[in-house]
């Protein structure tokens, strides 16, 4: 609306002026060395009006001449840049996609049309990583290291080579920069504190996660499960050295941090009944059981009396068990101890609750034996050893799938930190566990 009052205000002047020219013509006479020039005011002023005009176009042809050979190479190196990227971008899908050869392809064509290094290292690298030349990776991710826009990615490709090739103490070194360039990465912070606890700094470890705390990189499930991690290696290492009164208060901080760490509640009941404190001890493996009625727990409450006479045992884990009547570890260690204490319908009522959940070798070998003992039944006893072969349940890493026979820090197979799960029976077909009756076999 006022572009278009704006207008009209300048039309009007035009009119008005066009107007009082019309009613005052006047006249014009210019004598100029043998040229005599005569005409009317506004004559003279539509003439210098258009030579105004065409003088104005002239400089603009002029300058459109001069420009001309520079605009001509913006084009083209416009074009050229506008390939550059066409040929980055479809040099990283293909280097997502794992085609190495072409990749490389890409990535050199990429090189060549932006002439610019730091916008195709990333391809460069990733493409040497492909094609399996690491000292052609390596160097790429140097060349980035040393600029501050891709420092951080050199950083990272420097430290995925490094634990590639095994070398803990340089992932380490590089770590440690890296989540200095990025210290809300909760990823880092993870990737760190395993490479600290890898090699024994724990203070280090417990600073890490203090930091990480304080900046929310780690969750606070994830802060306290890992300061448990820290307060039972210590712990470990004070029981290690003899010093008993520091690894139970270690040991106390590690449940305190994290109930469920059961590592943790087996040693300080170890550490505790070792003092003659077993209702503490009892007290700490009820606890964890509740959490988790791991085999371990079992057992070692089953070992807090050790001269106490199976039936008498018996009595007492009834009474842990019923915190889980339903658990696996639960019906195994009750018919064990039924078993010892020549206890032989109850032997047999929980070893086979416990085979209907899964048939393990241990179980197999346990109603072998309860066949031996309370029939004398030799093709019975064959009969349990005869079915399907399986492993006791026992401890599987999550990351890598390998296997352990009891709870370690790091993974055995591919040191992954706190990894390690127990392995829960789970049930299988009626089929591959049937139970057999005294009469039949």
């Amino acid at each position: 609306m006022v572009r278009v009052i704006g207008y009209g205000i300048v039309l009007a002047l035009l009119v008005s002026g066009a107007v009082w020219l019309a009613d005052h013509p006047g006249s014009v006479e210019i004598d100029w060395l043998s040229w005599r020039l005569s005409t009317s005011v506004p004559a003279l002023l539509l003439f210098l009006l258009m030579l105004a005009g065409a003088i104005f176009y002239l400089l603009r042809f002029v300058a459109a001449l001069a420009r001309f050979p520079g605009d001509f190479q913006a084009r083209r190196q416009e074009k050229k840049r506008r390939r550059g990227y066409q040929a980055l971008s479809d040099g990283l899908a293909a280097a997502a996609a794992g085609h190495a050869r072409q990749a490389s392809k890409l990535a050199n064509q990429a090189e060549k049309l932006l002439n610019d290094p730091s916008l195709t290292r990333v391809l460069s690298a990733q493409s040497a990583q492909l094609a399996g030349d690491e000292g052609a990776e390596r160097r790429h991710y140097e060349a980035m290291r040393e600029r501050p826009e891709t420092a951080l990615m050199g950083v990272r490709g420097l430290l995925e080579l490094a634990l590639a090739q095994g070398q803990r103490d340089q992932a380490l070194a590089l770590a440690i920069e890296a989540r200095k360039m990025a210290p809300t990465d909760g990823a880092l912070s993870e990737l760190l504190f395993t490479l600290l606890m890898e090699n024994g700094q724990l203070a280090e470890a417990q600073e890490l996660l203090t930091e990480a705390g304080k900046r929310k990189a780690l969750s606070r499930e994830q802060t306290a499960r890992r300061r448990a991690l820290v307060a039972n290696e210590r712990a470990r290492r004070a029981e290690r050295d003899g010093d008993a009164k520091d690894a139970i208060a270690y040991a106390k901080q590690a449940l305190s941090a994290d109930p469920s760490l059961a590592e943790a509640a087996l040693r300080l009941s170890r550490l505790q009944a070792a003092q003659d404190l077993a209702r503490q001890a009892a007290g700490v493996l009820e606890k964890s059981w509740k959490i988790a009625p791991l085999p371990e727990i079992a057992a070692a409450y089953a070992g807090l009396v050790p001269d106490e006479a199976p039936l008498q045992r018996l009595r007492r884990l009834e009474k842990f068990a019923a915190l889980q009547p339903d658990a696996w570890a639960t019906h195994r260690i009750l018919g064990e101890t039924a078993l010892a204490a020549k206890l032989w319908g109850q032997a047999r009522k929980h070893l086979s609750a416990a085979v209907e959940i899964r048939p393990t070798a241990g179980l197999l070998g346990l109603l072998s034996r309860l066949e031996l003992e309370e029939y004398k039944n030799q093709n019975a006893a064959q009969a349990w050893l005869a079915r399907v072969p399986a492993a006791d349940p026992d401890w599987v890493c999550g990351a890598c799938g390998g296997h352990s026979t009891a709870w370690q820090l790091t993974c055995p197979k591919c040191s992954a930190l706190d990894r390690l799960t127990w392995e829960a029976p789970t049930p299988i077909t009626a089929a591959a566990s049937p139970r057999p009756t005294p009469g039949t076999e």
